[in-house]
């Protein structure tokens, strides 16, 4: 019997310390994915919770409703991803949608302070936790930031709520002149899904949580933002990076404070580092510091054909005694951008400059783009010559511009105002407030050297009189006065242009007349958009139709090839570029189409250089969407014929061949003009420009030239022409070496000769 109960009092033993050990096991676990859910990052004296990933969603709509609520039971709801647009997560909706986040803190940071930081929502926000109402946000490209400190619960479940709205414009007949969400291209414009004009315009909504959250950890002082504006004098070779800094004191009695500045290089060698140190009392509340830094021999940020983009960090460092109690750091660079209104000259750094540029959208849905994509787009332009790009109507993510500041892109900056917008003061005050926060947040990066703060506002816009009943000239005409009264003396580092005129879009060939209307002089110095539709390659196309959608014949199909941006009247009727007999042949024709009218504009633009013309901004770079437009690079980053012929035009150093007819008869004389465009501030001495005639294979002709290079000039060189030429194709090539036998550029020009019976005309 006693054994019996030896044993049985053992396996009691063995079970409870089985049992103490599973607890024990089971809470070690526990904590150990408490612990994976904070995912603690630390950046300088802060600390960060991201909480981005997995959320909950639930589509909801304009009634009242209390999902805020800690009670509301979310577990039935769906899962998205942030960042994410929520159309990219398979939810085509507009208007308003929940997002629910549940996430620990842990105990040991009660001393602390809290901020929710987010990066980006489409369109506008409210915003609880735990049950408790934080504060509202619009405005789709501002990050911004609230004080959770006295919401947060430590080592318990927080639950933050945010109710996105992201609405259709109002309905009815003439909706897209009278628009009330300042979001630009992402609203209303000719790239979006459905077009502009169409029933379906508004498809495809862009609205959500596209870029990231997260929970912050700091100090009881916290530096809000840090612009640096940059002050040269070449002469001198002297700078002064006047810093204005505004530091937050979440306290109720005042703070003894010093800052620490410290400038250096930062993507470049040298020794010279300056820092500067000042005390400061801070009070309770927002507190601005402004203070010079004074640099010797600065190494300026240049374009990237005119020389290195040099940037410099500029870290700085708040203590409280021997204490660390915030720290950031910003980039920037040293350079001067002016527009001579008197010359209609851009001067960079005190020299001349030609802007040759692209518009640009990278996408519909901005939580798609990623640094390595952004890359992509910049390494594509430099590669294609362009240095200076338009952010077409719209804020793009800010990875963009940091790629554009390391590239040395210079960058044409938009406010997303797109064509017509209500009249109301309210909306008026809101324009002017967000206009300012662009200013802001773009505020130091050198790339950025203009502001355009309305795309072709209804009252410059005469041709909106045929699309809409309610066309009134004098629409937004104060709205477009306010903005520029706002950001001129708001930024004084830059150029601001009030709105992009309908007439710097010279849209010939496309919208009206011919492309070879482009061999005209013009009398507007700033070129902001010009081009034509094209086709993507067969490979792309089909990601876009079906096999049976691929050669439109019935208006089910065309339809389609509608909402998806093709133009018929002005591919067939303007431009009159035939289909061909297969869509292989399609492709080839709109894409060859598009190529000559591009070629042909941008040479003759820049054979116009400062009389008057300035600056030449083809549009459109990308696809934004899987559609069929104005991209010369196709939504997949497939490059287009036009892309090609882009690039050969924009050679820094262009020979560039004038030429009236594109084709001729037997009986005519075939004439060119042969130039040199040369961009660069570098001189070529005993330079050669060679050029040759080709039939097919078979060489006619070739003769070389030997003169000098003026840096940034351009001069026309020699009349050729042939007048013996036999029916057939022709190859004009001409190219420019230097001294040492380098090639400086290359141009060729295709033409045929047709029998003298032959009417050109059809």
């Amino acid at each position: 019997m006693k054994t019996i109960l030896f044993f049985k009092s053992r396996l009691l033993i063995k079970s409870i310390l089985l049992l103490i050990c599973s607890i024990v096991l089971v809470s070690c676990s526990l904590n150990t994915l408490k612990t994976a859910n904070f995912n603690i990052q630390k950046q300088g004296a802060r600390q960060y919770i991201p909480l981005s990933g997995d959320w909950k969603f639930k589509k909801g709509d304009l009634q009242a409703a209390n999902l805020y609520e800690e009670s509301v039971d979310d577990s039935q709801w769906s899962t998205i991803r942030v960042p994410a647009n929520w159309y990219l997560e398979g939810h085509d909706i507009n208007g308003v949608a929940w997002y629910k986040k549940h996430f620990n803190v842990p105990h040991s940071h009660k001393n602390k302070r809290f901020s929710l930081n987010f990066g980006g929502i489409d369109y506008s926000a409210d915003i609880w936790l735990n049950g408790k109402y934080i504060g509202f946000h619009e405005g789709y490209f501002q990050p911004f930031t609230f004080d959770v400190t006295d919401t947060i619960l430590l080592d318990q479940d927080n639950v933050l709520t945010v109710k996105v709205n992201s609405p259709l414009e109002a309905a009815g007949k003439d909706w897209s002149i009278h628009k009330r969400l300042i979001k630009g291209i992402f609203s209303h414009h000719d790239t979006r899904p459905g077009g502009a004009w169409s029933d379906r315009a508004q498809e495809k909504n862009t609205g959500g949580i596209w870029s990231t959250v997260d929970l912050e950890i700091h100090d009881v002082a916290r530096i809000n933002h840090v612009k640096v504006a940059p002050q040269i004098n070449i002469e001198q070779k002297h700078a002064t990076a006047m810093v204005e800094m505004s530091v937050d004191l979440q306290q109720k009695s005042t703070l003894s404070s010093h800052v620490k500045f410290t400038l250096k290089p930062y993507n470049f060698h040298s020794p010279d580092v300056v820092i500067k140190q000042d005390d400061f009392t801070l009070s309770p509340g927002e507190n601005k510091v402004t203070i010079p830094i004074d640099i010797k021999n600065p190494k300026l940020w240049w374009p990237w054909d005119q020389g290195d983009a040099n940037l410099y960090k500029l870290e700085v460092s708040l203590f409280s005694g021997d204490k660390a109690i915030d720290s950031t750091e910003v980039t920037f660079g040293f350079r001067n951008i002016q527009y001579d209104m008197d010359k209609k000259i851009w001067v960079i750094n005190g020299k001349r400059m030609f802007l040759r540029g692209t518009n640009y959208i990278a996408t519909q849905w901005l939580s798609e783009m990623s640094r390595q994509r952004f890359s992509r787009d910049v390494s594509l332009m430099k590669d294609a010559n362009i240095n200076a790009v338009r952010v077409h109507a719209h804020i793009t993510d800010k990875e963009f511009y940091r790629q554009c500041d390391e590239a040395g892109m210079l960058v044409w900056q938009d406010f997303p105002l797109q064509w017509g917008y209500t009249d109301d003061l309210k909306f008026h005050d809101e324009a002017q407030k967000q206009a300012k926060e662009m200013v802001d947040i773009l505020y130091n990066h050198p790339s950025i050297f203009a502001w355009s703060l309305m795309n072709e506002p209804v009252w410059d816009a005469p041709w909106m009189k045929f699309k809409y009943s309610s066309y009134n000239n004098k629409q937004n005409k104060q709205l477009t006065e306010k903005l520029y009264q706002t950001i001129y003396p708001y930024d004084k580092t830059r150029y601001v242009h009030a709105f992009s005129s309908t007439a710097e879009h010279p849209w010939a060939g496309w919208y009206f007349g011919s492309w070879l209307d482009f061999n005209k002089p013009t009398s507007v110095p700033i070129i902001a958009e010009f081009g034509a539709q094209a086709l993507p390659e067969m490979a792309s196309l089909r990601k876009i139709f079906s096999e049976q959608d691929l050669w439109p014949v019935n208006q089910q199909q065309w339809d389609k090839w509608d909402y998806h941006n093709f133009q018929q009247r002005e591919t067939f009727k303007i431009a009159k570029v035939p289909m061909g007999r297969t869509p292989t042949e399609f492709v080839e024709n709109t894409q060859t189409y598009q190529a000559k009218l591009v070629k042909l504009a941008a040479e003759s633009y820049r054979r116009q250089r400062y009389t008057p013309v300035n600056s030449i901004f083809q549009f459109m770079f990308v696809e934004d969407w899987p559609s069929v437009n104005w991209g010369v690079v196709d939504y997949w980053r497939t490059p287009k014929l036009g892309y090609y012929a882009l690039k050969q035009a924009y050679q820094p150093v262009l020979p560039s061949i004038a030429w009236v007819k594109e084709n001729f008869k037997t009986n005519e004389k075939a004439e060119f003009t042969l130039w040199i465009i040369n961009d660069l501030h570098k001189k070529f001495p005993k330079a050669q420009m060679s050029y040759s005639l080709r039939n097919k294979q078979k060489l006619l002709e070739t003769n070389t030239l030997s003169l000098d290079i003026a840096e940034d000039s351009s001069q026309q060189v020699k009349t050729v022409a042939w007048s013996d030429l036999a029916a057939g194709k022709y190859e004009l090539i001409v190219k420019i070496e230097d001294k040492n036998h380098q090639v400086l550029g290359i141009n060729q020009h295709l033409f045929e000769i047709f029998p003298e019976s032959t009417n050109l005309e059809e």
